[in-house]
């Protein structure tokens, strides 16, 4: 199996773990707002076909799940952030963010702390809550860099 062909096939497989498993929005639904019948979709998530760039694009903004971002940022030095919400003034995403930053950091470091107490740390399963946790918080932290940025200067 190609590197690219087990790229295609794990997201694939995230699409079907939030279409089927999860069942974020209904399949007939998603296919709907996609433009695909019921059993095109089907195919792309059972990766008898390929979801096209546009394809994704739309899963996306249907179901905005962040995993389905993050499955393409993983190889990347790039981190996630969320765009502060149009709705609330500068000083409120702010507060908002950091507030998210701060929960963010305490779940990493109750997972590190639990799997040092349980006395196998970083095996394969305490690695894997660990990063899951660890990008989470990188995320929470960019978040708060764009909304600091966003934040008008102060005028003297």
């Amino acid at each position: 199996m190609t590197v690219e062909t087990h790229r295609h096939c794990g997201f694939a497989m995230l699409a079907y773990q939030l279409l089927v498993v999860e069942k974020l929005i209904s399949l007939e639904d998603a296919a709907e707002k996609l433009g695909l019948t019921y059993a095109t979709l089907h195919g792309r998530l059972t990766s008898r076909t390929r979801f096209r760039a546009e394809e994704i694009r739309q899963l996306i903004a249907i179901i905005p799940d962040q995993r389905l971002l993050q499955f393409f940022a993983d190889d990347s030095g790039y981190v996630l952030a969320k765009k502060a919400d149009g709705l609330l003034d500068e000083a409120v995403s702010i507060r908002q963010a950091v507030a998210a930053s701060v929960r963010e950091a305490i779940d990493v470091m109750q997972v590190v702390v639990a799997s040092l107490e349980a006395g196998t740390f970083l095996d394969h399963r305490d690695r894997a809550a660990i990063m899951k946790e660890v990008k989470e918080a990188e995320g929470a932290i960019a978040t708060v860099r764009l909304a600091v940025e966003k934040q008008p200067p102060l005028r003297g």
